[in-house]
């Protein structure tokens, strides 16, 4: 049975939860990122920040969790976008574990050094898509969007795009969402320390989803079949 196409209200909400669940990774990717200053070296950033070197394990721990499993979620993504078999259920794994760790990273920064910012950010946005990839498998908004396995076949590109064009920003506008929760006690921006590596990551995740953006724009590729050529009936030449 062929699968009806989606419908233009479908259509939006599969691509706004495929781009919220991308953007939750690329959080989750920056936090395990941001953690590996404290967790390799947690006594050069302040006294604050040195209240931690004893749960030093904790944070290697969380640090390597947090990018291993947004890792994951990139790649769940493209799974998402594509409509591949388990796709909806790695997604839920994948928020699942990010929101615990991400949980355990706020709890054990609050109790430690009396504040969970900028790993609760991290927390309540994850939680959030959560709750909204649950909901998404009411009856009715399941059958809206038909799915995530196998359904809403047709361009990859625009939701994968999207997430990645999304993803870039966010990346890119790290120093100015970031800095307000990493200033150090002697003024300095601790930010600056992944500068480089922001702007790198950030222009390549943004110049993807453009890219991938303007190939959707184009509409399917059209395949090209070889024109039937004439036959040229043989006159029989008699002896």
């Amino acid at each position: 049975m062929t699968p009806q196409p989606l419908s233009p209200g479908g259509k939006t909400l599969r691509v706004v939860a495929i781009v919220l669940f991308a953007v939750a990774a690329v959080f989750n990717l920056l936090g395990g990122i941001g953690t590996s200053c404290v967790a390799l070296n947690p006594t050069r950033w302040g006294e604050s920040m040195a209240q931690l070197a004893r749960f030093q394990w904790l944070y290697i721990v969380l640090m390597a969790g947090a990018i291993v499993v947004a890792a994951w979620g990139i790649v769940v993504t493209v799974g998402l976008a594509r409509g591949r078999r388990n796709a909806y259920r790695n997604a839920l794994w994948v928020l699942l574990l990010s929101v615990i760790l991400a949980g355990i990273q706020t709890y054990a920064s609050i109790a430690l050094r009396g504040k969970g910012a900028p790993q609760n950010m991290r927390f309540y946005l994850t939680a959030l898509v959560l709750v909204v990839f649950l909901l998404l498998r009411l009856p009715p908004l399941w059958r809206l969007i038909q799915g995530f396995d196998g359904g809403g076949q047709g361009n990859w590109r625009t939701p994968t795009g999207l997430a990645a064009f999304m993803g870039g920003l966010i990346v890119l506008t790290t120093p100015l969402w970031a800095t307000p929760t990493h200033i150090g006690p002697d003024g300095a921006n601790w930010v600056n320390v992944l500068r480089t590596p922001l702007l790198a990551g950030g222009v390549l995740l943004t110049l993807a989803g453009v890219g991938l953006l303007r190939r959707a724009s184009r509409g399917p590729r059209r395949v090209r079949t070889p024109e039937a050529t004439p036959r040229v009936a043989r006159r029989s030449v008699s002896p």
